[in-house]
């Protein structure tokens, strides 16, 4: 097999197939085992929650997220196909150009805040190297390991599980040494419901977004592999590490809440020598998000070429998602927790509908049952563009908006339910309601499925 992966967005035969359910596991916790859930179980903190129902929000939101991304870990053995193209099922071989772009747009957020993230604590290390210029060499690292690809991710993933889930123990323990066991002091009064869904919704976000990601990293597995227990590799590597690093990074801003940030704050705790680490930790993640929008753009690259086969559509789609995800960082690190938060929150309202929908035609539709090969051609059995689809996930957006209470705009329905966004609520039911609706109205497009449960081995 060759050390750099040749293929890109289509399906890997079985000949192909190769790995283990436990390297889901060690995949996923390391992707989650990262300063990214530290900062941001600091950035609930500084929302107004105090520690006790910070770990509360942080526990409930990564529980909700995981429901989805589990059950989309199970699609990438079923099909063999990137967790994206998967969408042209309900929109289309055009129509799902909208969802790629949408997902490009995520994977270069992702990857600008955490190049930030990872600047920061090498900065705090070595002040005499600029943010930016530490921006830019973290680039390189990530440039290698995409263009290597998938298993060289999976590598890395593994050593790198063993090693930040020692430091983080160790960086827990000189904290609670640092505060005490009884940590910060909690407040008299629960907050506010809006208060807490809005440090909730932060955690199911940060969670749910690894949504478009998940095929991505299981499509290679054997379609026979036990799919409970890949459900539960996914999940569990996911759920502790971020549960565990969200909890610290509260703790850690409650206890230290005039450190310049929530990096160095576990500085302050642990010492020099984590930094280095810190930034490591991140490394995993930025190559999975510039390697799922290498994906994004292959897929949208197949509606005018054949590009399934193509190593240089890997290496120019890798290298500009990393080119775009290291212009944001060096334009917006100034400014970076704003940023961040409001990123997340547009985030929401984007991808918990297409989630939605998704996971309705897979597992209460289709059953599973798809014709892979019409993927790749407006001509197959989903068509071009599926209207109802692509419509009913359109009007699953815009229903959000008299919910959504952001800088820029805030709903006619926010301060009626005392000041509470529940968009993301709001948008997910409504994905799953409208896309079984439209599934009723007749099209002359390409073919759409019943609502009957297809016979095994049945594409429909």
């Amino acid at each position: 097999m060759s050390l750099i992966e040749v293929r890109s967005i289509d399906q890997v035969p079985p000949a192909e197939r190769h790995g283990r359910i436990r390297d889901q596991f060690t995949l996923w916790f390391a992707l989650n085992a990262n300063i990214f859930n530290v900062v941001l179980g600091g950035i609930v903190i500084s929302l107004g929650l105090d520690f006790l129902w910070a770990c509360i929000a942080i526990v409930l939101g990564t529980s909700i997220g995981l429901c989805l991304v589990g059950l989309h870990a199970i699609q990438g053995p079923t099909l063999g196909v990137p967790q994206m193209i998967q969408s042209r099922g309900q929109f289309g071989f055009y129509g799902a150009v909208v969802v790629f772009a949408a997902s490009i747009v995520l994977d270069v957020g992702f990857l600008a805040a955490q190049l930030v993230i990872q600047a920061d604590a090498l900065h705090l290390l070595v002040g005499s190297i600029s943010l930016p210029g530490w921006i830019a060499i973290l680039a390189v690292p990530v440039a290698v390991i995409t263009l290597y690809g998938y298993d060289w991710i999976h590598r890395w993933q593994r050593w790198m599980t063993v090693i930040l889930a020692i430091t983080f123990v160790v960086v827990f323990i000189r904290a609670i040494d640092h505060g005490g066991l009884s940590g910060p002091a909690a407040a008299n009064d629960a907050p506010s419901f809006a208060l807490f869904m809005g440090a909730t919704g932060l955690f199911v976000i940060a969670m749910a977004s690894w949504a478009p990601y998940v095929s991505d990293y299981s499509r290679y597995l054997p379609e026979t592999v036990n799919k409970t227990k890949t459900f539960w590799a996914v999940v569990l590597g996911c759920a502790i590490p971020a549960s565990f690093c969200g909890v610290l990074g509260a703790y850690l801003f409650a206890l230290l809440p005039d450190a310049s940030s929530t990096v160095a704050a576990v500085r302050d705790v642990a010492g020099q020598w984590v930094l280095p680490v810190m930034a490591l930790s991140l490394i995993g993640s930025d190559v999975a998000n510039a390697y799922t929008g290498m994906l994004a753009l292959a897929s949208i690259a197949s509606c005018f070429k054949d590009v399934r086969h193509s190593i240089s559509m890997r290496v120019i789609g890798s290298l500009l998602v990393i080119a775009a995800g290291t212009v944001c960082a060096l334009l917006g690190y100034r400014h970076f927790i704003e940023n961040l938060v409001n990123f997340l929150d547009v985030l929401l309202y984007v991808f918990i509908p297409w989630t939605a929908i998704n996971l309705t035609d897979y597992y209460l539709v289709r059953h599973g049952q798809y014709d892979v090969p019409s993927f790749f051609t407006p001509h197959g059995r989903y068509g071009g563009v599926q209207w109802r689809g692509l419509i009913a996930y359109l009007l699953a957006v815009a229903v959000q908006v008299p919910f959504i209470d952001q800088t820029i705009i805030t709903g006619p329905l926010v301060e009626p339910l005392g000041g509470i966004d529940i968009s993301w609520v709001v948008g997910g039911v409504a994905g799953a309601v409208f896309y079984l609706i439209a599934l009723r109205v007749p099209s002359r497009g390409g073919s759409m499925p019943v609502l009957t449960r297809s016979r095994p081995g049945r594409a429909t």
